[in-house]
């Protein structure tokens, strides 16, 4: 029996924080908005970029915001990192036979570049990325392709991530759901009733 584990990427296996924050504010400053709590970031993030940007300035081209924040990206990919222990996880979820997938609502061709500049990509059997699906996390058809790629049921798979997106994305999907507290959400990710929750991502292993 085939089983798979689908990783929201940004805040569950990299440490992107700096890289979305830092990008966020360029953008905001570039286009003479309010400045943002990050309070009121947090709150938005796991969406697609231009959906973010909606969210946090209605009334606002997200168009010219995303463009001036993938711009800033581009040239700070440095600033994107992988937590400790995940290239371990990782090795230890493959010798385990776990198919791996990353579902991420960033660009492909922003996150293979992340993915291949943190030594990461191999891991990977299948990436799906926000260009690859009509309807984005939370919306199921994100999972559901990676899964259907993997040729592995839905009742064989968990869906790891951060943010409420990725968790809403997987109950939408049927799969089980894991929330890590140390991302994006932090311990908020408790509100969206994942199956289960880990502070850690090297608490992984045990709880498969």
């Amino acid at each position: 029996m085939k089983k798979a584990i689908l990783f929201d990427i940004d805040g569950t296996l990299l440490d992107a924080y700096d890289f979305v924050f830092e990008s966020v504010k360029n953008s905001v400053i570039a286009h003479n908005l309010p400045p943002l709590t990050n309070k009121k970031i947090k709150e938005a993030l796991g969406k697609p970029l231009a959906q973010f940007y909606q969210t946090l300035f209605p009334g606002i081209d997200p168009g010219d915001l995303a463009k001036t924040h993938r711009e800033f990206q581009e040239n700070n990919f440095h600033l994107i990192k992988p937590f400790t222990k995940t290239k371990t996880v990782l090795q230890q979820l493959k010798d385990e036979g776990f198919l791996i997938a990353a579902v991420s609502n960033r660009l492909r061709l922003s996150l293979i570049k992340s993915l291949k500049l943190t030594g990461t990509i191999d891991y990977f059997d299948v990436i799906v990325c926000a260009d690859d699906v009509k309807n984005p996390k939370p919306h199921q058809e994100h999972l559901l392709v990676a899964l259907e790629q993997l040729k592995v049921e839905p009742a064989n798979a968990y869906m790891v991530g951060d943010t409420d997106q990725d968790i809403l994305a997987g109950k939408n999907a049927q799969v089980k759901t894991v929330g890590v507290t140390y991302g994006f959400l932090g311990p908020e990710i408790r509100k969206y009733n994942p199956d289960f929750i880990i502070d850690k991502i090297e608490h992984l292993s045990a709880l498969l």
